[in-house]
């Protein structure tokens, strides 16, 4: 069983390298990161320990937002909004961390693809995933985390898993900057890892339209030099900081 914090759709894909693109979101519930940004924290911050290393603070309740689901049960959820069957589209995995449920998400991943629809999964490249899993994926949006996310260099910084994405050309890099000082930790982890620039972006961290502009307007010239991109969070930008958009 899939442990599933929401399913929505259709929208467009917010971020990274597919942004604009029409897509459902299978969002799963637990993380083994806790960001102090994170904009998901309703997935993961389950108990007070938990809560008190974002920046809310806030306790959410797991039974409003962690269901145990099946492949199937899934598909047809998925159906209810997008008929994935009959008109496949792509299909975003995202958390939470996906790849702590590795073995359960592989069934799904392939009955989607089987579908012909696109299969990508989000993650912060902690965690290498299963080989079962691996074969159904179509693209990686990799987001590995710095240290603006208060989460120990251990538990962020893996470097095995840095290098299994950086390795693959179905992954894309993502990196959330809240400043320009940020950039010294990126151009670190790009260099150690051998990571192609032409797949690298850069994202303004923030919920609100002002945020996304003002750090993006402070970040695009050093990403610019450096030959990677810029993405915005466009559902951000579309619709602000509402849930299941």
């Amino acid at each position: 069983m899939i442990k599933i914090s929401e399913i929505f759709g259709p929208t467009i894909q917010g971020e990274g390298a597919a942004a604009g693109r029409h897509c459902m979101f299978v969002r799963v519930a637990l993380c083994n990161l806790e960001c102090h940004w994170c904009d998901t924290d309703y997935t993961w911050a389950f108990t007070e320990r938990k809560a008190s290393l974002h920046r809310s603070g806030v306790v959410h309740d797991m039974k409003a937002n962690l269901r145990n689901l099946s492949s199937s049960e899934v598909i047809g959820e998925l159906g209810a909004y997008w008929d994935v069957i009959r008109k496949p589209t792509i299909v975003v995995i995202s958390g939470g961390e996906p790849l702590v449920q590795s073995d359960a998400l592989a069934p799904l991943a392939n009955d989607l693809r089987a579908y012909g629809n696109e299969v990508h999964i989000e993650t912060a490249a902690t965690l290498v995933p299963t080989e079962y899993l691996d074969m159904a994926v179509t693209q990686y949006n990799v987001s590995p985390k710095l240290e603006n996310s208060r989460n120990s260099l251990d538990k962020r910084y893996v470097p095995e898993a840095l290098d299994f994405f950086a390795g693959d050309d179905r992954a894309w890099f993502k990196f959330v900057i809240t400043h320009p000082d940020d950039f010294e930790e990126v151009d670190y982890i790009v260099e150690r890892h051998n990571i192609n620039r032409r797949r690298i972006m850069v994202m303004p961290e923030g919920t609100t339209i002002e945020r996304n502009i003002d750090v993006a307007r402070m970040i695009v010239d050093q990403a610019v030099t450096r030959g990677w991109g810029l993405t915005f969070r466009s559902h951000i930008l579309l619709w602000k900081d509402t849930r299941g958009k």
